[in-house]
């Protein structure tokens, strides 16, 4: 981790709060409104994932009460405003993910550009000095599991 903040530069800092920006949600949101409306079982699935991990994740903060990097070590400073004191596992990395392995089912083309944009945003939060490697990790394979059971409980409405 010490590695990732010694190469901290301005633009790179610019460019690693605007990937965090992008897993704020309301890019989430409006995705999931834009494929209701084109593809009904792509949008419930985005849908049904969103939720799923939103919930995952804030229990699970709960549950394990991990203070955040800049919190518990003095060398590390943040550079963005955290949304609370909890770091694990990561919601930001959570959501992207999710979105990312949905589009993996429904439009597999997008998928690497999804997967790319999702890993950047799980980066960000560690180069922020938001979360440790084990919470972007544990974000993306809850975001993984929420989307898996997103799109079984689709295929298995039938719409």
């Amino acid at each position: 981790m010490l590695l990732i903040f010694r190469i901290r530069r301005n633009r790179l800092t610019a460019f690693m709060r605007l990937m965090t920006k992008l897993g704020d949600g309301w890019l989430w949101l409006l995705m999931d409104i834009a494929f209701l409306l084109v593809n009904i079982n792509a949008g419930l699935a985005l849908s049904f994932a969103s939720l799923l991990q939103l919930a995952m994740h804030m229990v699970l903060k709960r549950v394990f009460t991990r203070e955040r990097p800049f919190i518990r070590h003095n060398d590390i400073t943040n550079l963005a405003i955290p949304p609370d004191r909890f770091s694990f596992p990561s919601g930001h990395t959570a959501a992207a993910f999710a979105v990312s392995f949905v589009f993996l089912f429904f439009y597999p083309p997008v998928f690497i550009p999804m997967v790319v944009i999702a890993s950047l945003i799980a980066f960000s939060r560690i180069y922020l000095g938001m979360h440790y490697p084990t919470d972007v990790v544990a974000g993306g394979i809850l975001g993984f599991l929420s989307a898996k059971l997103s799109v079984y409980f689709v295929l298995l409405l039938d719409l």
